[in-house]
């Protein structure tokens, strides 16, 4: 996809990176440049003249060869020097909106070969990035920052949501009473956040070396739900014919508005076409166990295997000494964890601080 193609230059462009070490020299030194972010028999054709040079890639030496006339063409893993001071003649009837001669060839150069091409402009102290046609900004750190901050703020508030939900969702599954409508409910607002959290990992990745201190706040965030869509598959796909049709990875392909269709929604988690949606499912109790009651995952797989979460509520110690692996102190553990659950499903939820 073009979308992912471009992220992946964009990340090669991160502050920190070689590459934007010594495009950002350039920049500061008040000097223009043209590099070709790769070589192939396409980039041959439309290059001519200049020095073969195929030495090791360093900011220093792009920053020093950006002072000759003409391109500079790197390697396609950007370890390599390929060649400098190189005239670029694409041809000339290829569509452009650029007006530079600098911006207009570079735009032809990538549109010629399908290799993405860099350009500094001296005069408007910028870099762009030309690829498929189109002409990418490539943002100071600080913009870049910004709108990390900004994305990073708007995903606490949607977890913030996604909790409420869970919350609600939990005293639902507690008093046996979710539907499918509320199931999608927590399908869709997953969905939601899963896509903010992308799009901050996305900045992180293109911030580089700045982006440290917003990996942290992004980690600590995605804590509170890493993991939730394989929780529901574990507690729901049982309520399907085939359980493997328990799925939210179709939900990825859906556009925004099509993620607010309830109905629409139950269907591409696998509930089949027009589904009831106050139809009742039921819930194996994974989720609650591991998330609320703090239980390992190998002896909540035991007690689902054996249990109902409803009959879970009711179970004696003896009972549960009977599986095996499970003795009085295991016992005691688990009773405490259905208790924490109960309360915590009924507890009113606390206001963010």
């Amino acid at each position: 996809m073009k979308r992912d193609r471009l992220r992946q230059y964009q990340r090669r462009l991160a502050p920190g990176t070689p590459l934007r070490a010594g495009l950002d020299r350039i920049l500061h030194g008040r000097t223009g440049a043209l590099v070709v972010l790769g070589n192939n028999a396409k980039v041959q054709q439309v290059s001519t003249g200049g020095f073969q040079l195929n030495v090791d890639f360093t900011p220093q030496a792009l920053r020093e060869l950006a002072k000759l006339d003409g391109a500079i063409i790197l390697s396609n893993d950007l370890s390599r020097i390929i060649a400098a001071g190189v005239h670029l003649v694409p041809a000339g009837d290829l569509p452009t909106a650029e007006t530079g001669t600098r911006h207009r060839s570079a735009d032809r150069t990538a549109q010629a070969s399908g290799v993405p091409v860099v350009t500094v402009s001296a005069s408007m102290s910028t870099i762009s990035l030309f690829m498929d046609g189109d002409r990418h900004p490539v943002e100071t750190s600080g913009q870049m920052i910004s709108r990390a901050n900004q994305t990073l703020a708007t995903l606490a508030r949607f977890v913030d949501r996604l909790g409420d939900i869970l919350h609600q969702f939990n005293a639902l599954e507690v008093g046996e009473q979710v539907t499918i409508r509320s199931l999608v409910l927590v399908a869709q607002r997953f969905e939601m956040t899963r896509r903010l959290s992308a799009e901050t990992q996305f900045h992180i990745d293109t911030l580089g070396v700045e982006g440290r201190l917003i990996a942290l706040q992004h980690a600590e965030l995605v804590g509170e739900f890493t993991g939730l869509d394989g929780q529901l598959a574990t507690d729901y796909s049982h309520n399907l014919p085939t359980p493997a049709d328990f799925t939210l990875e179709p939900l990825h392909s859906l556009s925004a508005e099509e993620l607010l269709s309830s109905q629409l929604v139950a269907e591409r988690i696998g509930f089949g076409d027009s589904p009831y949606l106050e139809a009742p499912v039921h819930s194996r109790g994974a989720r609650l166990l591991i998330s609320v009651g703090r239980l390992p995952e190998g002896l909540v797989t035991k007690l689902i295997d054996r249990f109902s979460l409803q009959e879970l509520f009711s179970v004696s110690v003896s009972e549960l000494q009977q599986i095996d692996g499970i003795g009085a102190a295991r016992a005691r553990l688990i009773r405490d964890a259905l208790l924490r659950i109960t309360e915590a499903a009924y507890a009113r939820p606390q206001a963010p601080v």
